[in-house]
């Protein structure tokens, strides 16, 4: 009889995207044979879906959180993944002592994500931790864990026109919101068409309206460049 062990079992039901960036990461997972695919993810280091549910996981050592709260990516980040749909999950790695900012700035930060933003937050004290959880988690997504997500696939590969995987990455440059995202690309529907623009005429987008009062700014424009050519 061929014995099957928790990555094979994890197989029948998840497929798991790391960020190409989270080397460590994936070089656990490839030490320890969990199935995942490396790609450049619009939001989030990790998404894991299953029978329609997706769940969408950002890892952060301790100095990189402490940091992000003090420059605004904290707080940008969780509108930027609240705006998804999908289920948001933080991983913490790292004791919250001994970083830039004070272990009880941190851990309310912590609190505030899951009380008042509904969003999952787990403290590991490593990559291992990490990883572990990630495969626990991977077998529960869409089983015991169901959520609807406003948005369709991060992870599907078919018509890719049509799903808002192009809105998801204009999201995840920083000062895009969800609504201007939308407004882009209504305008331009994909990345390369909003690349010649940048480069040609970048001062056009000024012109798209966010609301009726409001165009896209300068700040917008600038960050669109800095991310995308």
């Amino acid at each position: 009889m061929i014995q099957c062990d928790l990555t094979c079992t994890a197989r029948k039901y998840y497929q798991m995207q790391v960020d190409f960036r989270e080397h460590d990461l994936i070089a656990r997972f490839k030490a320890e044979g969990v199935e995942h695919t490396v790609d450049t993810l619009p939001l989030g280091d990790i998404v894991i879906e299953h029978a329609g549910v997706t769940a969408v996981i950002e890892r952060k050592r301790t100095d990189d959180f402490a940091a992000s709260i003090t420059d605004g990516r904290w707080r940008e980040q969780k509108s930027r993944l609240a705006a998804s749909g999908a289920i948001v999950i933080y991983l913490i790695e790292g004791s919250l002592y001994g970083q830039s900012k004070s272990a009880q700035v941190l851990s309310s930060a912590i609190w505030n994500t899951m009380l008042r933003d509904k969003m999952w937050v787990i403290q590991t004290r490593g990559i291992e931790d990490t990883s572990l959880h990630l495969q626990q988690l991977a077998k529960k997504v869409g089983r015991d864990i169901q959520g609807h997500t406003g948005m369709k696939s991060l992870l599907s590969k078919r018509k890719r026109k049509v799903d808002n995987a192009f809105q998801l990455m204009l999201m995840a440059v920083p000062s895009v919101s969800e609504r201007i995202a939308a407004v882009l690309v209504v305008e331009y529907p994909n990345l390369t068409s909003l690349q010649q623009q940048l480069r040609q005429d970048p001062d056009r987008l000024r012109q798209l309206k966010v609301s009726e009062k409001r165009n896209i700014g300068k700040k917008t424009i600038q960050n669109l460049k800095q991310y995308l050519i």
